[in-house]
């Protein structure tokens, strides 16, 4: 993919995407195969002992895996199967971090995993995450 096309792609899932911003996550990097994504910790996100909800986790390392796979072929998906693993209670404010990237991009499958990182850069979790291309481009230039 070119430059442009993931400049457009890290500015669209920022500024298109309602659901993220509403959750706070916001990505902060995207390179071909690549994307990095923040969740800024707050009550919308927190569970009852003060730690982020593993649904918000699962949000973020899905939608990130989702922008890494996207990164590679430009063409719009939809998840076919994820599942996580949850590793370490995270620290109760700043920011959580994943970091997804394309492990195999099949003919119409692509498989990609997720990391999460609490603020003091600790690996909270881990996501395994299959992609399917549904054939139609997408062109953010």
């Amino acid at each position: 993919m070119t430059q442009e096309f993931l400049d457009g792609l890290l500015r669209s899932a920022n500024e298109n995407e309602h659901f993220l911003r509403h959750n706070g996550i916001r990505f902060t990097e995207v390179s071909e195969g690549r994307a990095v994504a923040e969740l800024e910790l707050s009550d919308t996100v927190i569970n009852r002992w003060g730690t982020p909800h593993g649904g918000a986790l699962f949000t973020m390392g899905d939608v990130a895996c989702g922008i890494a796979a996207i990164s590679v072929r430009g063409e719009s998906l939809v998840t076919l199967n994820a599942s996580i693993d949850y590793m370490e209670r995270a620290c109760i404010e700043g920011k959580v971090t994943a970091v997804a990237k394309v492990e195999r991009a099949g003919g119409k499958v692509c498989f990609c995993s997720a990391e999460m990182f609490d603020c003091n850069g600790k690996r909270i979790a881990a996501m395994r995450a299959a992609m399917y291309y549904t054939g139609t481009k997408l062109d953010f230039a």
